[in-house]
């Protein structure tokens, strides 16, 4: 177990140094107006799969409890019933060219089609991967994804010329189809289960349907701006606002990271007095931590992003700094979902979100316009304070906690290292 564990975690760095290295080249060789286009894609993507991916979730459930095949083909079914219904808007929208190029890059359109099947699929691969247990082959599929980018835009970008968007969306869509090969490869490996009940789209979409609002709305309170950037400042500046937001977000590292110790503690106990006490202590540590590198982060001058991603991108450390109250909100946010997940109170978390949202439209509304990206930006972290704001007065009436109980004092980091032992003692002994 601990083995998976080190393993996930690692994938996840590796992932988040790719994330780096990609940003460098396509600052560098791309340009700001044509990484703005490719952060818009990727966000259409994002949007369009959270529909389509509503059984994710109950794909990991039922994976070992019902018929896979029967499985695959419900989820199989939605993804293109979605991404049909996805095309039949876009060809309305062509009616209105001027919104469908705000919401949709001009010539993109099919790509992002074929771009939401392909990581549906991928997706679909992977939940049923992690729901069988099979964290080594899971692991496999994601890191082959991601790497795969770095090659095949290098390849685009020196070898075949290609300095536009599409050597970033060309490089996503070859590396999700040959993932998707590998992954179907290790499905048809596993065992059959005729002998299970069949599972029904209703049960599957019932099970999925509080995860996935809550995503889409909290994947809106860090993206909306784009589309206001994209059409009152410019393709340019959404693309320096793109780097900034792909800098801070590699720091909810820290708090995911550590909220997967408070999940583990969580699930592993039923005792409230001390579900709270680990989630304020670990919340202390995740928010100082955090601080601390959100504050290495924005001393960084700015002649050096120049340096490092473009002279474009000078400018980008001042959206850094606005977006920087959010990303330390962000860590709490990890904190607080995880103590609503773990002791069944999933529903805070979505109205968590909600909550952002209602603080986050006309906020971009009304500030991106005069401030282009630093509205947008100001305007995120508004939303992620306002989500935590919310979370914070659930887990109070919950919990009784006070604002004093966060202060940090010298015994809460001696008490999560104890935590941090018998979690790897734990993980150890069920090997």
């Amino acid at each position: 177990m601990i083995r998976k564990i080190v393993s996930t975690s690692f994938t996840r760095i590796l992932n988040a140094f790719s994330g780096l290295v990609i940003l460098w080249i396509a600052t560098n060789f791309l340009g700001s107006r044509e990484w703005g286009v490719a952060g818009l894609v990727m966000l259409d993507v994002s949007l369009i799969l959270l529909v389509a991916d509503m059984a994710g979730n109950a794909l990991v459930f039922y994976s070992s409890r019902r018929q896979l095949k029967k499985l695959m083909t419900l989820a199989i079914v939605w993804l293109i019933f979605i991404v049909s219904i996805t095309g039949v808007a876009l060809l309305l929208l062509r009616s209105w060219p001027k919104l469908l190029h705000i919401l949709v890059p001009e010539g993109y359109g099919l790509i992002i089609l074929i771009l939401v099947i392909l990581s549906g699929l991928h997706g679909i691969n992977q939940n049923i991967l992690l729901g069988r247990e099979q964290i080594k082959k899971f692991n496999i599929l994601f890191t082959l994804q991601f790497l795969l980018v770095i090659p095949l835009m290098a390849l685009l970008i020196w070898g075949a010329g290609v300095r536009t968007a599409w050597a970033f969306v060309w490089s996503q869509t070859i590396s999700y189809a040959v993932s998707v090969s590998f992954g179907f490869l290790f499905l048809i490996q596993l065992p059959r289960t005729t002998e299970l009940r069949a599972p029904t789209l209703r049960e599957m979409l019932d099970f999925g349907l509080m995860t996935q609002l809550s995503s889409i709305t909290h994947l809106l309170n860090k993206r909306l701006g784009f589309y206001f950037i994209r059409s009152l400042s410019g393709l340019a500046n959404l693309g320096v606002y793109h780097s900034a937001t792909q800098l801070t977000e590699g720091l909810r590292l820290i708090g995911q990271s550590i909220s997967l110790v408070q999940l583990s503690a969580i699930s592993n106990s039923n005792n409230a007095d001390y579900a709270k006490e680990i989630t304020i202590r670990l919340m202390k540590l995740a928010v100082m931590i955090t601080l601390f590198a959100v504050i290495v982060l924005c001393l960084i001058p700015s002649a050096w992003f120049s340096a490092i991603l473009g002279k474009d991108f000078g400018g980008v450390n001042t959206v850094i700094f606005v977006l920087s109250p959010g990303v330390v909100a962000l860590a709490a946010n990890a904190i607080f979902s995880h103590f609503f997940s773990g002791t069944g109170r999933p529903k805070h978390n979505l109205y968590a979100s909600i909550t952002g949202f209602c603080v986050s439209l006309p906020s971009v509304i009304f500030l991106v316009k005069p401030f282009g990206m630093l509205g947008a930006a100001a305007s995120a972290s508004m939303a992620y304070m306002a989500a935590v704001a919310y979370q914070w007065i659930a887990f109070r009436k919950i919990t009784a906690a006070r604002i004093g109980d966060f202060v940090l004092r010298k015994d809460d980091i001696r008490i999560v290292k104890e935590l941090l032992r018998k979690t790897v003692s734990r993980k150890t002994a069920e090997r």
